[in-house]
């Protein structure tokens, strides 16, 4: 039986409800860097207290000359005491004078105060502004969130016949499936400390036990599952007898053994699958190969498959220029433009990586969205990978594809001035992570000279004020560009 994380433990914070993860070097770091911005912070909220008191007070003093005498000082106590510390006499007086005491001080939100005082937007407004500008700076520590055995005797537990709950059956304990007990070390509860059963832990470690037969198989099984497209076991999440054979079960086993022997290290599996020659091997196949596998269950060829929809993002911003590696932090808001597009904000040196951006169900980010993100409804335990139409529009027409490819190519008309050839190159270097061949270069230039002409044309006729050539000549750049990041050879993995 659990309860959240409030009890005042020196391990986990009894406000929040989160446990601290980060090393003492990373909160050490934190404390140092936030320290001037909280003293900066503390002056300004004592600055916007002192602003929004007197209409505070003000406004309470006016109701409550509504209300008969003997109250006053106890709804004026309990109108300026914080609601959670207010004693079960205050909450009881609040309730029954609810919208007496609905005033907003200085601990309440802007909104409301602006809402209730608009007198204060141009006086507090301000001040509340930077506060918030100075919150956004403060780096915060490594947390998740934690929760913990409750005190005492832990509920009993009975079998229910039929999943009858007034049929009640005989107790059980905590344990762990007989079937898959046999060859682990066996399930003992031992208290760490007072007021805790220790059923977890001991769980955690019977789950991390190298003997275990299932831990280690279903992990490897899902990391193979991330490179190639399909899992050993091609069903990840069930490896009973309702699921699928594995196609190769010794390389599952021999597998399993060694992320264990590797001290279960994820980085270490990954370096040692993307250093096979199975995984090395080419997407193209002789005719005879594919007739004889055509499912490539054997493994005769690396599957061709496309990025996942967080890679392709992050790879745009990689392969223009515009990703800023800036790890941790708080998620990136989202926004959307006139076209529509729901589209990441940008942050001083770039864009983040997807895994920072902040997902909503009513704002999902458009080009993660139509790449097949993981669906968490109510759980994702393999995504599914489509080809449909949306996906080429998005990439096609998507403004935000336009814009970093525009970047790009204004980078390398600064850095290769009137050099068509070299413009090129980079190009290709960035975006497919490779050097152009003689003839590809060769119809890149054509190709980019026609553009111009187009481009020339076209802002001839919009009567466009500045140097037409040079931003011609930026325009079909970054026109190539994009149909780079359009490519198969970019999208997919060979």
């Amino acid at each position: 039986m659990f309860q959240s994380a409030l009890d005042p433990y020196d391990w986990l914070d009894p406000t929040e409800r989160f446990l601290e993860v980060g090393l003492a070097s990373e909160q050490e770091a934190a404390v140092e860097a936030n320290a001037p911005l909280e003293a900066e912070i503390e002056l300004l909220q004592a600055k916007f207290d002192a602003l929004v008191t007197p209409f505070f007070e003000r406004e309470l003093e006016r109701r409550l000359a509504e209300v008969p005498v003997a109250l006053r000082e106890s709804l004026r106590t309990a109108a300026r005491t914080p609601r959670k510390m207010r004693t079960a006499a205050q909450k009881k007086l609040a309730g029954e004078h609810k919208d007496l005491l609905q005033i907003p001080n200085a601990d309440g939100e802007w909104h409301q105060i602006a809402e209730a005082f608009p007198e204060l937007k141009d006086t507090a407004g301000p001040v509340n502004t930077k506060i918030s500008e100075l919150k956004a700076k403060l780096i915060p520590s490594p947390k998740i969130r934690a929760v913990y055995d409750m005190g005492g005797e832990p509920s009993r537990t009975y079998l229910l016949q039929r999943g009858d709950a007034q049929a009640i059956g005989e107790r059980v304990g905590p344990g762990v499936p007989r079937m898959l007990a046999a060859r682990t070390a066996p399930f003992e509860a031992v208290p760490p400390r007072q007021g805790t059963s220790g059923n977890r832990l001991a769980f955690a470690r019977w789950l991390t036990d190298p003997r275990h037969p299932l831990t280690s198989r279903v992990m490897v099984n899902r990391i193979w599952l991330s490179h190639f497209g399909r899992g050993i076991v091609s069903t990840p999440s069930n490896f009973g007898l309702t699921g699928a054979t594995p196609s190769h079960p010794e390389l599952l086993d021999w597998l399993a053994i060694e992320f264990v022997r590797q001290g279960w290290s994820i980085k270490a599996m990954h370096r040692l699958i993307m250093t096979s020659s199975v995984y090395r091997q080419t997407s193209s196949v002789a005719a005879e190969v594919a007739a004889a596998d055509p499912e490539n269950i054997l493994l005769s060829r690396m599957p061709l498959r496309r990025m996942d929809a967080e890679v392709l993002h992050d790879s745009i911003l990689r392969a223009t220029g515009r990703l800023d590696p800036t790890r941790f932090g708080r998620p990136v808001k989202v926004t959307k433009k006139e076209n529509g597009e729901i589209v990441p904000e940008a942050t001083d040196a770039g864009w983040r990586r997807a895994v920072y951006v902040l997902r909503k169900r009513r704002t999902p980010v458009t080009l993660l969205e139509v790449f097949d993100p993981p669906k968490p409804a109510p759980n994702c335990t393999e995504r599914r990978e489509s080809n449909v139409a949306p996906q080429a529009l998005q990439m096609m027409n998507g403004e935000a594809a336009h814009e970093h490819a525009r970047f790009l190519a204004g980078r390398l008309i600064d850095k290769h001035p009137n050099d068509r050839v070299s413009q090129v190159a980079e190009v290709y270097e960035r975006i497919l992570s490779r050097r152009p061949t003689a003839s590809e270069s060769e119809l890149a230039v054509q190709d980019l000279e026609s553009m111009d002409r187009h481009w020339l044309a076209h802002l001839d006729q919009t009567k466009h004020a500045g140097p037409r050539r040079d931003t011609a000549r930026w325009m079909a750049l970054g026109s190539f560009a994009h149909a780079l990041l359009n490519s198969a050879e970019f999208l997919y993995i060979d």
